[in-house]
This record gives C-alpha cells, structure tokens and sequence, in this order.
C-alpha cells in the first residue's frame, strides 16, 4: 500500500493533500494490478487489492454521517459489512495500508466508491483487452510450430516481466519494504541507485547465459518429437531468435518493478499504471502493421517495445520524488537488507514456473501447435476466473486476518463458507458453458484467418478438460488465504513443490503412456489443482479445525444439478440453432448468446426454486449498487 503522507491535526491543507493522494494510488495500484496481466490475477495482487479495499471500507461514513456509498468492490453485501481487519498477512508485500484517506471529508468518501464502481468496469474492460489481442494473434498466426516458438520464447522472458516486474512482485514488495521506512532519509537515493544497479546486475548474468545456452536449453525443455524432421530445425531457430530479441525483458522486470515500488511508497503512481496495457497495444499494432511482412517474429520485437515503454513511463514519476539519486561505492546497509528479501521472494515466484516447463518438455512430444491451444485455452478459462477473484476476494481477505488476530476462528469460517458459496454461484454455471458449448465459443472467438477447424478442435479439447477445473481452482485459492492469514506461507509453499511432482508423473503417465494427446495435459491440470484443494483443507482443518464443509454438501449439489441442467439446455440450444440460423459472424454471436442466456435463465431459476440465499444476495448488491 502507499505509505501515509505525513500531517497535522492543525493543517488541514495537508491533510487534504493526504487523502487526495492516498486516493490517487488506491485507484493507481488497483489499475496496475488489473492491467499487468490480461486475464490471471497473481497472488500478490490479490493481496495489494485486499489492503486497498480495506483502506475503502475504513472510510466509507457511519450511518448519519453523509451520503458515502460504501465499499463498491462488487461483493455481496453480506461480505462487506463491518471493519475490514488489517491487511493481507502472510504475504509479502508493503504493509499496511495508509488510511490517509480515512481522514476525508463525506465527498471524499463518496469519491472512493465510485473510484471503485469504475475500476469494477476497468476490470472486465481489461480482460477484455488481453482477449482481443489474442484474437488478433490467432488470427494472423494460427496454431503451429511458429506460433508455438513465440509462446516457448514468451515463456522465457515475458512470463518473468509479468511475475517478477508486476504488483506484488519480488522486485516491488522487496523495494518498497526496504524503502518505506526510509523514504524520508536524504541518502535514501544513493541506496535506490545502488539497488537498482545490483538488480540489473543479478538479472544481466543470467540474461547473458541464457542468451549462449539457449539453444541446448531448448533442445532439451521442448524436444519436439512430434514435429517432421524438416520443421524441427526451424522450430528450434525460431525459439531461440525470439528469446534472444525478448531477452531484456528479463533486466527490464526489475526495473518496471523497482520504479513502481519506488513510485507506490511516494504515491506517485497514477499514470505509470496504465504501463501495463502498452504491451498488448504494441503487438496489436505489430500484426497489423508488420504481420504480413515480417512474420511472427514482430511479435517478439512488439513485446520488447511495448516492456521498455512501460518502463519509460515510469522515470517521469521517479524524477518527481523527494530522492536525491546519487551514486557512490560505499554500500548503502539497504542493499543488503534488500537483497536478503529478494532471494526467497525471488525463489518462490520462480517454482510456479517449473510447472509451465514440464507442462511445454511433455506437450512439445504430442503436436504442432498444441502449446499454442493450451496457452489459450487457458487464458480463456482464466478470463472468468480473473474477474471473478478479482471482485469477489478483495473485500473478504483482510477480514480472514482481522478474524485470525481476533481469534474469532468460527467467524473465519463462516466468512470462508459463505465465500465459497457465492464464487461457486458464479462459476459453475460459466464452467457448464465452456464444457457443453465449447466448440461455438472458439469458433466466434478465433476461427478466422490462420486459426482453422483443426485449431478450434485442439483449444476445444484442452478447454473441456480444463473447465472442471474452475470449481476446485476458486476453493485452492480462498484456502490458500487462510494459510496467509495466519502468517504461514511455509504450507502452501510445500504443497506447491509436492504439485509439481504429482504432475510430472501425470503428464509422464497420461502423456507419454497413455497417449491421451493435449487432452493428457488439461487433464493432469485439473487433476493436481483438485490434489491441492485436498492437502490445503486437509492441513486447514488441522490448523483451525472443522471446516464445515458439511454444511455445504446441499447448497454446493443444488448448483452442480442446476450447472448441469444449464449446460444441457445450452447444448440443445446450440444444437438447434446451427441448423435453423445461418453460421455467419452475426448468426453466431445470435445463436451463442441465445445458447447461453437460456442456459443461465434454467440455472437461475432452479437454484431460486430450491431456495439458494446467493441470488437474491447477488441480486440485492447489484440493486444497491444501481442506486
């Protein structure tokens, strides 16, 4: 959170200065979380989204006391009643939030909540976003071995700029917890300087290594046995070109999340926060610019433009700040306090991507193309449960460390009951639509230019084994919460590093044993998220005891029936009108939105009729919010 700006009770000019600029960054942090990823939301920007919403409900007026609104973070009310706790816990990140703008006046409070009604909108407009620049990719470049060489590049450079350079990143939460406290000090700019020269170097040497290895690095990694003799060679120049044009993106992440750090502890951060959308822009504007002349490999040179703007964009606001930057040999004692902070932060960002390189050796070995559908298909999937995080959790995790420090544990677990039910309400139906009707859904999407039958039948394939996987994927992730809460990252951590060897043995087994294809992969996805949500409750009870789970075996097969019942109707939709609609764009999106409105039509009404207290709950937030 950006720290609290200094002021007296007997100058209310400052003070009003504080509360302007502690909604400016509540509003910026909260858009460059939504913005560093089109579809996923990471685990450090759920939390930094948690302190700001807690920061909202701090200021939102007593009753009688003005016409603020509340909290609008598009949570049910039930969830967003009462103080919101004291922040996250557990994750790393910049502390406490600083209430500056709790100090306001009724307008100001008023002004939070629609700062928040506004980002709710920003938040689907940015999913959105990240899906028309895939659409545009897919269309110009298909599913194949090339496109398969910009996403084994990606993986490589861009994956590490979005994880290590966003919101809650190694890089930022390391600076701005070293630096807070410090932000007043005068040599506070001889030590940035010195951290941000110890980065470049800490990811140059690596950069220059890969740079030499890269092309037994990716021999080895993506063997690509299934690919003919004659395109493999290729395959592999491909890669290794385009991971060497993207390699700065390395050096450039800790630079983008060094300034934003620096930047969130002056909260000077409003503008840079759109950064993040200048690399969907850039290659939007390569495929259509350059596609056709220079190939996919304008899309490596778009992804590195588009990282050095969102970096230049930020030194204007570096410039403005009160640091002095200055240079000298004499180590300042916080680097050293910075890089200890840096190393395990570093590590435990870096094991997630082990799983994405056992994923890419094992899909490498199936077919042309298949990493390219899998990546998509998961962003897809990723696109509901992006939003859905994002809307729903913010308001409830400062409540889970407020009930822990309280040591109200049976009020946690009735917020985690309640929590779980109304992600669900939301999910399973959307879950029932991409299984049931998946083909029409990539057909609309995609299926243009390059993308053909064959590559909507491979996303199809991975999406509908990926979908079930939404339904323990929003449970893994509330869990994880508690385990945060009670300032435990250890756990969640361990059964994270005993996940990926759960899932080399199934991508092994289903993989290169059973021959089940890309099919193999989804599924040992969604295999080691369920074996995740299993270990998490199993050593959640242990910690806090019962977790009720019992009380939600009703509600929880009331909305599978009604899933089920909504996919059944969507599919016969579906079924029907592809034969009386004609299949043109229009006919298309008619006969998908009528397969879809019908089917959640059934699954609204049968959860009303068995007495689901979610849609009214949803229902009675939504009125509220219209007012």
């Amino acid at each position: 959170m950006p720290a609290e700006q200094p002021h007296k009770p007997d100058a209310p000019k400052l003070k009003e200065q504080a509360a302007e600029d502690a909604e400016d960054a509540k509003a910026a942090a909260v858009l460059q979380a939504l913005t560093n990823e089109p579809y996923a939301v990471s685990d450090g920007e759920i939390d930094k989204l948690a302190e700001l919403s807690q920061d909202d409900e701090k200021s939102r007026p007593e009753p009688g006391e003005g016409a603020g609104e509340g909290s609008d973070s598009g949570a049910p009310e039930e969830l967003t009643q009462g103080d919101s706790g004291s922040g996250a816990g557990g994750q790393k990140g910049a502390g406490s939030g600083s209430g500056a703008e709790g100090q306001s006046s009724g307008g100001k409070k008023q002004s939070l909540g629609k700062t928040f009604g506004i980002v709710a909108i920003l938040t689907v407009l940015s999913k959105c976003a990240g899906l028309v620049r895939d659409i545009v990719v897919l269309q110009a470049f298909g599913t194949n071995y090339l496109s398969d060489a910009f996403n084994n590049a990606t993986l490589f450079t861009g994956n590490i700029l979005i994880l290590f350079g966003g919101l809650g990143g190694p890089f930022h939460s390391s600076s701005v917890a070293v630096l807070t406290p410090k932000k007043d000090d005068p040599d506070s700019g001889r030590m940035m300087v010195q951290i941000f020269l110890a980065t470049m170097i800490f990811l140059v040497v690596p950069s220059v290594l890969i740079y030499y290895f890269a092309p037994d690095l990716i021999q080895i990694i993506a063997p690509s046995s299934a690919l003919a003799a004659e395109h493999r060679q290729e395959y592999w120049d491909e890669t290794v070109r385009q991971i060497r044009i993207m390699l700065p993106l390395v050096a450039i992440s800790g630079f983008v999340g060094l300034s934003y750090g620096v930047l969130n502890v002056y909260n000077k951060i409003f503008w840079p926060s759109f950064s993040p959308a200048i690399a969907s822009l850039a290659i939007i504007i390569a495929v259509f610019g350059f596609g056709d002349s220079a190939g996919i490999v304008c899309l490596a040179w778009a992804t590195l433009a588009g990282a050095i703007g969102q970096a230049v964009v930020q030194i204007p606001g570096m410039l403005k700040t009160p640091l002095k930057w200055s240079f000298s040999t004499t180590l300042h004692p916080g680097l050293k306090e910075y890089l200890l902070m840096l190393g395990p932060a570093a590590f435990s960002t870096s094991i997630g991507q082990i799983s994405l390189y056992v994923h890419l050796y094992f899909t490498s070995t199936i077919q042309e193309g298949g990493w390219t559908a899998i990546v998509n298909a998961n962003r897809l999937i990723q696109l509901p449960l992006g939003v859905l995080l994002t809307a729903m959790l913010v308001p409830i995790l400062p409540r889970f460390t407020e009930q822990v420090a309280a040591n109200r544990i049976d009020d946690l677990k009735l917020e985690l009951s309640k929590a779980l039910r109304l992600l669900w309400f939301l999910a399973l139906p959307i879950a029932a639509l991409l299984m049931a009707i998946p083909t029409p859904i990539i057909k609309l999407l995609f299926e243009r230019g390059k993308f053909t039958t064959h590559s909507t039948d491979m996303v199809t394939t991975v999406m509908i084994f990926l979908a079930p996987g939404i339904f323990f994927y929003l449970a893994r992730d509330l869990i994880t919460r508690v385990f945060y809460a009670h300032q435990d990252s250890k756990t969640p951590f361990l059964i994270a590093i005993a996940a990926i060897i759960l899932q080399t043995a199934l991508d092994w087994l289903l993989v290169s044993q059973m021959k089940t294809g890309i099919a193999g992969i989804a599924i040992a996805t969604t295999l080691v998220t369920v074996f995740n949500l299993l270990a998490l409750t199993f050593f959640a009870r242990k910690k806090i005891g019962r977790l009720g789970t019992t009380k939600l075996i009703y509600p929880t097969a009331i909305m599978l029936v009604a899933s089920a019942a909504c996919g059944a109707v969507a599919w016969l939709v579906s079924a029907q009108a592809t034969q009386l609609i004609p299949q043109n764009f229009i006919g298309q999106v008619i006969s998908l939105s009528l397969s879809c409105g019908l089917g959640l039509v059934v699954y609204l009404i049968l959860c009303v009729l068995f007495k689901l207290e979610e849609p009214s709950s949803v229902a009675g937030r939504l009125l509220k919010r219209r007012k």
